[in-house]
């Protein structure tokens, strides 16, 4: 069974990094023969992901929020049973990952059925800095130790 983790953000918006962080930390305690489990930093979704979720089995993807609902560094979890629309879904350049499956599975595309996402709550998405903002930072750990959980029981590997 073949599995990926995506971490998506921008390695220099902020928060909007804290996938690209959580993903590099996920590597970093992955061993190197963990056969089966891809970790990929993406710096884009939407249409863009159909190309790197093609061939997997089941894909864990971690990116970072803004509902403006939840406080800043609050881990959601979703699953393929749950996902909702994102703020991205009104260009055809930038599908939400909804879209992006369905359009990959039109196009007679082998994407994952198994989704497992943790989004964490932003708070600042658009000012130039490598550093996460400490409401962020702080869920990196046990968003790390999830996914990990996570790997554990979707693999023999680890």
């Amino acid at each position: 069974m073949k599995t990926i983790v995506i971490g998506l953000g921008n390695p220099i918006l902020t928060d909007d990094s804290v996938g690209i962080k959580i993903a590099r930390e996920l590597k970093a305690r992955l061993s190197n023969d963990c056969e089966g489990v891809e970790i990929v930093e993406l710096y884009a979704g939407g249409i863009r992901l159909i190309d790197v979720l093609a061939g997997y089995d089941k894909a864990i993807i971690v990116d970072a929020m803004l509902t403006g609902e939840h406080k800043p560094g609050t881990i959601h979890r979703f699953s393929s049973t749950n996902l909702t629309s994102t703020r991205n879904a009104m260009s055809m350049h930038d599908l939400d990952l909804p879209g992006a499956l369905e359009l990959g599975r039109m196009l007679g595309i082998r994407l994952p059925e198994d989704f497992r996402i943790w989004g964490i709550e932003a708070d600042d998405v658009e000012t130039f800095s490598e550093e996460l903002t400490h409401q962020v930072a702080c869920s990196v750990r046990p968003v790390v130790e999830e996914v990990m959980e996570e790997l554990l029981t979707l693999t023999q590997y680890i």
